[in-house]
C-alpha cells in the first residue's frame, strides 16, 4: 500500500483496499508476475481507493480493460476483477477458446484465470462458466463483496442513480425504484460482509394513520397516489434481509468458508431509515467546517476546490486541492469543528509552523552567516514547509470565504430563526409563539436583501415545522418571496412524498399523535456562544435509544427477528465511530 494512502482504524476505505490487494497478491505464487483484468465498473471501484502504482506493486505487469483488445500474456496468470454479469462471463470464456471437436486450444489469452467478482455470482452464471471450454483454465472463483462506494472512512453511498430522490419517491419513476432498491441492497450487503458482522435488522415504519404507504414485494403499489410517502425503509429492510438469508445459505454450504458462517460473525444491529424520519437536518444551516464548505462553496466533482497560490516568481497561479481525509490531514482534523474554532486553530497552527521553521527564523537573523549544517537544515525543511504552507493557505482561504459569506448574507441571524422554528425555543431557552414565528417568516420572505435560495430554504423548513399546510396557505406563502420558480413550487407540493401533507383542508390542521411518526427531543444547548445547530438530528437520538434499549418496536420493528435473549437487544456495532453531536 502506498505511503500516501493512510490507514484509519475501522475504515471502510481500508477494508476495500485490503480486499482488492489481498485478491491480487494471493492469487498466484509469491514473486510471480501477473496481469490484472477488469471491467469498467470494477475498475472504478478499484481506482476509487487505490492508485494504480499500488496495484502494480503487487507484481502486476499491467492492468487491462476486458472490453478492449488486449495483448495476450499466455505465460502469465490473470487476476480478473469483474461485476457478476453475463457480459463479463462471456468475455472471460472468449479469452480461452477450445475446438469443440478436437479439444485443441485455439486461443489462450493467459496461462490461467483467477476470477474475483465484486458481488454475488448467480448460480446460472456459475453453471455457464463451469460448463464452458474455459473451465479447464480457471484456477479459482471467489466473491469479494466490494460493491460499495466509500467516500469517507465511515461514509458510503449505495444509490446507483444520479437523482436518487426522484428514482425512489416519484410516482413517475416506477421503472427505476425496483432497480435502485435492489442495487442499494446489494451494496449494503457488501458493506455488511466487509465488516464481518451478523446484523439484526430494524427499520423505520410509521403507523398506518400517518401519510405513508408500504411498498408491496413488487415495489409498485406504494405509488398509487400522489399524497402518500412510500415506505422506502420497510422495502429496503425486506430486500436486505432476503439477500442476507441467501448469503448465509451460500456460506453454510461452502465448507471452505467456515470463518464466514453466521454463527462466527459479530452480532450487530443495522437500522434502516429513509429521509422521511428527519426532514429538518438536510434543510438547516450547519456551522461545522465540512458542512459549510459543501453548502456555500462551489466544489468541482464534490470535493475539488480551485484557489490561488503564489508561484516561485511571486505571481498568483491557480491550484486545485482535493478535500479528502485520506490525503489532507488538516481537513481530516478540522472538518467536524465549528467554523469559529477552525479559523482560530488555523491561525494558531500556521503561526506555529512559521515559528518552528528553522529556515524562516534563520532568514530573520539579518547579517548572520549560516554554517554548512544550518544551511543543510534549511534546505531539508523546504519541501515539507512548502507542502504545509500550501495546505494551510488552502484552508485559511476556504474558512475565510465561508465566514465572508456568513457575514454578507446574515446567515447567523437566519440560522437563529431556523433553529427557533424547528425547536420551538429561542436562544435563551424560552418557548416561541407560533403566530410570532409566522409573522417573522413572512417578513424574511419579503426581505430583498436575503438570497433567493435562503428564502426557499426557510419556506420549506416552515412547511415541515407546520406539518404541511392547506393549499390556500401554501400558495399565499409561495407568493411572498417572488422568487420561486415552477420547479420550486412543485418541490413544495412534493414534500408530501416525504410525509408532509401539503394540500390539507383547514379542518385537518392538527398535529398527528406522537405514535404516528418518530418524534424526539430536538433541542441541545449551544456551546460557548458558538454559531451552531441546536437541533439534535433524529439519527443520533435513534442510536442512543437503541443503545439504551428504549427504541420503539412499533415504529422500528425487526425485519426478521429480535436478537435472542443471549444477545442484548441494545447491541450496536459502533466500534471506532464518532457521533459528532
Amino acid at each position: 500500500m502506498s505511503g500516501s494512502e493512510s490507514v484509519t482504524p475501522g475504515s471502510l476505505i481500508d477494508l476495500l483496499r485490503q480486499s482488492i490487494i489481498g485478491a491480487i497478491s494471493t492469487a498466484t505464487a509469491p514473486g510471480k508476475w501477473r496481469v490484472v483484468v477488469a471491467d469498467r465498473p470494477a475498475l472504478k471501484i478499484v481506482s476509487s481507493v487505490l492508485q494504480m502504482h499500488s496495484v502494480l506493486e503487487q507484481n502486476v505487469v499491467t492492468i487491462q480493460l476486458i472490453t478492449r483488445s488486449r495483448q495476450p500474456y499466455p505465460d502469465m496468470d490473470a487476476v480478473y476483477i469483474l461485476v457478476p454479469c453475463a457480459d463479463s462471463i462471456s468475455r472471460v470464456i472468449d479469452d480461452f477458446r477450445v475446438d469443440s471437436r478436437t479439444g485443441e486450444i485455439q486461443h489462450r489469452q493467459y496461462a490461467r484465470a483467477h476470477l474475483f467478482f465484486t458481488g454475488a455470482l448467480s448460480d446460472t452464471l456459475l453453471a455457464h462458466l463451469r460448463s464452458s471450454p474455459a473451465a479447464r483454465f480457471i484456477k479459482a472463483v471467489a466473491e469479494l463483496y466490494i460493491e460499495y462506494n466509500p467516500i469517507e472512512s465511515r461514509v458510503f453511498l449505495t444509490t446507483p442513480s444520479e437523482q436518487p430522490f426522484y428514482a425512489l419517491y416519484s410516482p413517475h419513476a416506477l421503472n427505476l425504484v425496483s432497480r435502485d432498491l435492489d442495487a442499494a441492497a446489494d451494496r449494503l450487503l457488501s458493506v455488511i460482509v466487509s465488516l464481518g458482522i451478523r446484523p439484526y435488522i430494524r427499520y423505520y415504519r410509521p403507523s398506518p394513520s400517518a401519510p405513508y404507504e408500504a411498498l408491496e414485494p413488487s415495489l409498485m403499489s406504494g405509488y398509487g397516489t400522489t399524497t402518500a410517502c412510500p415506505r422506502i425503509a420497510e422495502s429496503m429492510a425486506a430486500l436486505i434481509q432476503h439477500k442476507l438469508n441467501d448469503y448465509y445459505s451460500h456460506e453454510q454450504s461452502n465448507t471452505n468458508n467456515s470463518t464466514k458462517r453466521p454463527e462466527t460473525l459479530t452480532p450487530s444491529v443495522v437500522i434502516v431509515l429513509d429521509r422521511s424520519v428527519d426532514l429538518y437536518s438536510p434543510l438547516l444551516r450547519e456551522f461545522t467546517y465540512q458542512a459549510l464548505v459543501h453548502d456555500l462553496i462551489d466544489l468541482d466533482r464534490g470535493n475539488k476546490y480551485t484557489y490561488n497560490i503564489e508561484s516561485t516568481d511571486g505571481q498568483p497561479q491557480s491550484a486545485e486541492a482535493e478535500l479528502s481525509e485520506q490525503k489532507d490531514p488538516i481537513w481530516k482534523q478540522l472538518r467536524h469543528w465549528n467554523i469559529s474554532e477552525v479559523s482560530q486553530t488555523l491561525a494558531d497552527q500556521f503561526e506555529k509552523l512559521l515559528k518552528d521553521n528553522f529556515g524562516i527564523q534563520a532568514a530573520k537573523q539579518v547579517g548572520k552567516k549560516l554554517t554548512v549544517h544550518e544551511m543543510k537544515a534549511v534546505l531539508s525543511e523546504l519541501p515539507e514547509f512548502k507542502r504545509l504552507q500550501q495546505s494551510y493557505s488552502l484552508h485559511i482561504d476556504l474558512a475565510s470565504k465561508c465566514l465572508e459569506i456568513i457575514n454578507r448574507n446574515s446567515l447567523a441571524i437566519l440560522s437563529d430563526f431556523e433553529q427557533e422554528l424547528v425547536t420551538g425555543r429561542s436562544m435563551n431557552g424560552g418557548f416561541v409563539d407560533r403566530t410570532s414565528l409566522e409573522t417573522r417568516l413572512i417578513s424574511l420572505l419579503d426581505d430583498v436583501d436575503i438570497e433567493d435560495g435562503d428564502k426557499i430554504r426557510l419556506l420549506f423548513i416552515y412547511l415541515v415545522y407546520a406539518n404541511g399546510s392547506s393549499e390556500s396557505d401554501r400558495r399565499r406563502l409561495e407568493e411572498v418571496p417572488q422568487c420561486l420558480t415552477i420547479n420550486d413550487k412543485r418541490a413544495a407540493v412534493n414534500l408530501c412524498r416525504l410525509g408532509v401533507p401539503t394540500d390539507r383542508e383547514e379542518e385537518q390542521f392538527e398535529f398527528p399523535s406522537s405514535s404516528d411518526q418518530y418524534r424526539w427531543d430536538t433541542v441541545s444547548e449551544p456551546e460557548n456562544g458558538q454559531m451552531r445547530s441546536r437541533l439534535v438530528p433524529a439519527v443520533k437520538c435513534i442510536i442512543n435509544e437503541q443503545i439504551s434499549d428504549t427504541l420503539s418496536t412499533d415504529l422500528f420493528p425487526w425485519a426478521k427477528e429480535a436478537p435472542p435473549e443471549s444477545i442484548p437487544k441494545n447491541i450496536l456495532n459502533i466500534n471506532a465511530t464518532s457521533l459528532r453531536q
